[in-house]
């Protein structure tokens, strides 16, 4: 298997850093940084793929950060950013774009689109079938144990993960109507015969 791309994500709020830990770490290598300077501390040592960057930020905002980033000489001078804001504001959203942003993304933040976002970005590894089939198993897991809130936020990640695979994507939007209305036995007989189908794309 390749190596795994690495992405820095720089948000003040650890709990923000934590949960793009947790939604990107089986894809790729996360960096995590509390602040702007202990980002760009981070980036004199290393070069990234993406950054993942908080606007709003104490002693310094990601707007003050990209600005600098672009100015220095670093091998991650050029690196794509994507920004991430609790503003859906046009004119915050415009001047992300205008200073070279990527994309963005909206706050709170949704497993399928930030997904999306990142694959259009830098492409989402090619291991995901072997994902989708681990992420289902934790799934039926969940759904043995009636954790509704658990079986919810995994099909959210296997929606955003199973958009290169319609039939797969196509069950788990029946699935997430089933998890829904606590239909939990046919979620797992939908889970099986997905994990079957599965085996059609490890290749």
């Amino acid at each position: 298997m390749a190596e795994k791309k690495i992405i820095l994500a720089v948000d003040d709020m650890p709990e923000n850093l934590m949960q793009l830990g947790s939604l990107l770490e089986d894809y790729f290598d996360v960096r995590l940084a509390k602040s702007a300077d202990m980002a760009l501390n981070l980036l004199s040592g290393i070069k990234v793929d993406l950054i993942l960057l908080d606007i709003v930020m104490p002693e310094m905002s990601g707007f003050e950060f990209l600005n600098l980033l672009r100015t220095r000489e670093s091998p991650n001078k050029k690196t794509p950013i994507i920004f991430i804001t609790a503003h859906a504001d046009i004119d915050i959203i415009g001047k992300a774009i205008s200073l070279g942003a990527r994309d963005y993304i909206v706050k709170p933040i949704k497993a399928d689109m930030l997904y999306k976002k990142i694959d259009s970005v830098i492409g989402i590894p090619q291991h995901i079938p072997s994902i989708i089939e681990s992420k289902l198993k934790q799934l039926a897991t969940a759904v043995t144990a009636a954790n509704k809130v658990q079986a919810e936020s995994l099909v959210k990640e296997l929606l955003g993960l199973a958009r290169g695979i319609p039939l797969v994507n196509n069950s788990m939007e029946e699935i997430a109507k089933l998890i829904n209305d606590f239909e939990y036995e046919q979620v797992l007989n939908k889970v099986s015969i997905l994990l079957h189908t599965l085996e059609l794309y490890k290749t």
